[in-house]
Order: C-alpha cells, then sequence, then structure tokens
C-alpha cells in the first residue's frame, strides 16, 4: 500500500489552488458556483468511469503507486480524487483563459 499518487494528487491540487488564490479564479472568486461547477462535472465523469466500468472497458491495473483501497470493484479511491481534480484544475485553466481573452479584448478596444 502506497499513498503516492494520492499525495501527488494531493499536491497538485495545492498547486492549482495556488494560482486559484492568487488571481482569485474560480473558488477564491466565487465559491458556491465553484464548487457547483467542480461536483457537477466530477458527477459526469464519475457516471463516465462507471459506465466504462460496467462494460469492461475500465479495469483495476495494479500499481505499486496506489493504496489498494477500491471505494466499489475496479475503482480506486486515487479515481475519485483525480476525477475531482481533473474538474477542479478544468475550472481554474477556463477561468483564467477568460479573463486573459477578457483583457486583450479590452486593450484592442
Amino acid at each position: 500500500m502506497s499513498l503516492a499518487y494520492l499525495a501527488g494528487l494531493l499536491l497538485a491540487t495545492l498547486g492549482v489552488g495556488a494560482i486559484d488564490a492568487r488571481w482569485r479564479l474560480a473558488l477564491f472568486r466565487d465559491p458556491l458556483r465553484a464548487l457547483g461547477a467542480v461536483g457537477a462535472t466530477a458527477a459526469v465523469l464519475l457516471i463516465i468511469d462507471l459506465a466504462g466500468i460496467a462494460t469492461g472497458n475500465f479495469r483495476l491495473g495494479a500499481s505499486p503507486w496506489m493504496t489498494g483501497v477500491e471505494v466499489l470493484p475496479h475503482l480506486p479511491i486515487e479515481e475519485l480524487g483525480f476525477i475531482v481534480f481533473l474538474a477542479y484544475v478544468s475550472l481554474v485553466a477556463l477561468a483564467g483563459a477568460e479573463r486573459i481573452l477578457d483583457r486583450r479584448a479590452e486593450a484592442a478596444a
């Protein structure tokens, strides 16, 4: 059992959170909307994962970097962490891109 992958996800999430906090892009701009967007996106991604597991397309692989803890058969706890991370990093990236494009439009006007 290794916590390396979960620790890496946590570290990456803290890095994205620092970017978010510095420029107030998502969670640090409007917490309720950000949590709703992350939750909804994570739910969709989880449904896709569960469909992949049900059809046999996704299976649990062996890795020395994972805890070995399964939330459901073939759904490791790390996958839930990755899904939330993916939703959050996507929201921060989108908000950052929108801010850059808005500033460019203002400068051009």
